[in-house]
């Protein structure tokens, strides 16, 4: 039998049968056919991410021959703005089913819902279909499912100190803030909430402290999307000189796992004290007293003994006055003398020959 004769042949099974048992509710239909059906076809088939910017999942078809002819099927792949691929063609026995893997990726993190299409179609069966005429390839049984994909919604936090230090001094007395920055790389947007972790430590030195939203609310958009918190302690008069390292917590409502901590340096001073701070020295009250009898006894003494000291003093200038007083008992005849004698002793030496 020619091709010719052959394709007519079948053209001709084709047609009866859809003709004769299309009202048949048989097991194994005499005439060719494919069905396909996904198993996400109503649930959707969420794109994890892979790395390198990708996201991936696999979504799995059952191809079904339900004729009593051996079938080649054709597959097709429409990704609805995602990569879609799998099997180009599969041998399926008269009767019997396969499995085929549908690989969807996307490069973005878009998370709206698409509709994956998976198309099957008959191109021969039995080996004569290779040789049918273009007109009877109408004639090809084909089938369509489809699987309904999306990026899965998450959220990826991040969180930065503009400061990561901050003191707090008793003297200054000076409250202190800190500005905390926070970004959703995510693909949905996240509402936030932002804590002290250990703000009983903060307590019980009774520093005070708040956490103040630069918007409106916590919500935080995606897509890289940001919020700023402004983070402010108070002092206390009576805090020590101590280093303490405050957790501050960023956690994710869409998401009960995600969060993110930093970590910010709060270092606080205590006052100044003077070098003898007798408040602080546990001195009974008669030591007091005692202490201020031998000060008073003490500053007697020691004027007592300047008095004594004055009036020696007074007396020794009085006897250098009389001794003075003969010391200027010097007449002019005294001074005549003297300066004879000087004469004498200049002559003297001019009468010296070197």
């Amino acid at each position: 039998m020619t091709g010719v004769n052959r394709g007519l042949a079948l053209a001709l099974v084709l047609v009866l049968s859809s003709l004769s048992f299309a009202p048949a509710q048989a097991q194994d239909s005499p005439a060719p056919g494919v069905d396909i059906t996904c198993e996400n076809e109503e649930t959707t088939l969420f794109l994890d991410y892979v790395g390198m910017g990708d996201y991936y999942a696999v979504g799995t078809c059952t191809v079904e021959n339900p004729s009593t002819f051996s079938e080649n099927v054709e597959f097709s792949y429409d990704g609805d703005g995602f990569v879609a691929s799998g099997p180009e063609s599969a041998t399926i026995p008269a009767g019997d089913s396969v499995e085929i893997q549908v690989m969807i990726r996307s490069d973005s993190s878009d998370a709206t819902l698409r509709n994956v299409t998976i198309d099957a179609e008959v191109t021969s069966v039995q080996g004569v279909g290779e040789t049918l005429p273009d007109f009877l390839g109408a004639f090809l049984p084909s089938d369509s499912s489809n699987i309904m994909a999306q990026v899965a919604e998450f959220v990826d936090l991040s969180a930065s100190l503009q400061e990561d230090k901050l003191t707090l001094s008793s003297e200054l007395m000076q409250p202190m803030s800190a500005t905390l920055f926070v970004s959703n790389a995510g693909n949905v947007d996240d509402e936030i909430t932002v804590t002290i972790q250990n703000g009983a430590l903060l307590e019980e030195r009774n520093i005070g402290w708040n956490i103040t939203n630069s918007g409106q609310d916590g919500t935080v958009q995606a897509d890289g999307g940001s919020a700023t918190y402004t983070l402010r302690f108070n002092p206390n008069p009576e805090m020590m000189d101590e280093s303490i390292s405050v957790i501050i917590r960023i956690k994710s409502s869409f998401d009960n796992s995600q969060s993110t901590e930093v970590t910010l340096t709060l270092n606080t001073t205590a006052p100044e004290e003077s070098i003898l701070d007798l408040t602080e020295m546990n001195i009974p009250s008669w030591a007091y007293i005692a202490g201020g009898t031998l000060s008073f006894l003490v500053l007697a003494a020691i004027m007592a003994s300047i008095r004594k000291r004055i009036k020696g003093a007074s007396g020794a200038v009085d006897f250098d006055d009389e001794d003075d007083d003969d010391d200027l008992d010097f007449d002019d005849d005294d001074l005549d003398d003297e300066l004879d004698d000087l004469d004498d002793e200049l002559d003297d030496l001019d009468d010296f020959e070197f």
